[in-house]
């Protein structure tokens, strides 16, 4: 994060936001958070996992407990949604792709990495610290083990710092995403529940395919 964080000060104009108001006024700018996200988030697990030549079934990625993982990832996506409808008084939902006007394939292909950087590549991000702070621990067996419980405490703490408050939403649903893998031995559930629940990665997306 200190490596990117440097080089954006370094090539972008002084005082150059990254908020969504500047990604829709300049939509090029978009593409800066979706290869941030995959960089800082996913990359270096994804490439550990490949490096040490593990086996992808020891995150979740395999057919065993999929139907159980949909299942109640599908019910976590009905909390989370029955939620937000008593928050804003009505029924409300992450994806808004109102406008879709592609003017660039490139835009296509970034909302694309757009979804995956910020739906199944952070909930892979999550389950890679839960196993190996379980390995640590030696925690593995228990559901609410140490390494579930120190990761999402921590990333809750790190989301304070950009979302306020509503980090303890996020830091709520990654720990019932983080229960349902450790139940399941499964993550494409929690992968698909977090790709439609995550309000930023629409937003990445509505700007991207709307301009």
């Amino acid at each position: 994060m200190l490596l990117i964080s440097s080089i954006l000060l370094a090539v972008l104009p002084e005082n150059t936001a990254l908020d969504s108001q500047a990604l829709r006024s300049n939509p090029n700018l978009a593409i800066i958070p979706v290869v941030t996200e995959i960089i800082a988030v996913g990359l270096l697990p994804v490439l550990f996992v490949i490096f040490n030549r593990e086996k992808i079934a020891t995150y979740g990625l395999q057919r065993s407990g999929l139907l159980k993982s949909l299942a109640l990832s599908a019910l976590v996506v009905l909390a989370f949604f029955a939620f937000l409808s008593m928050q804003a008084g009505q029924i409300t939902t992450s994806i808004s792709l109102s406008g879709i006007k592609i003017a660039a394939s490139w835009k296509l292909g970034a909302a694309i990495l757009a979804i995956f950087a910020y739906g199944p590549l952070e909930v892979f991000f999550v389950v890679w610290l839960i196993h190996n702070t379980d390995r640590i621990y030696n925690s593995s067996a228990r559901v609410l083990s140490a390494g579930l419980l120190v990761t999402i405490l921590l990333y809750g703490v790190l989301h304070t710092f950009s979302q306020g408050r509503y980090a303890l939403v996020i830091a709520a649903i990654f720990l019932a995403l983080g229960v349902i893998f450790k139940t399941t031995r499964n993550s494409i559930g929690p992968m698909l529940a977090w790709t439609v629940m995550n309000e930023y990665l629409w937003v990445l997306c509505g700007i991207l395919l709307s301009q």
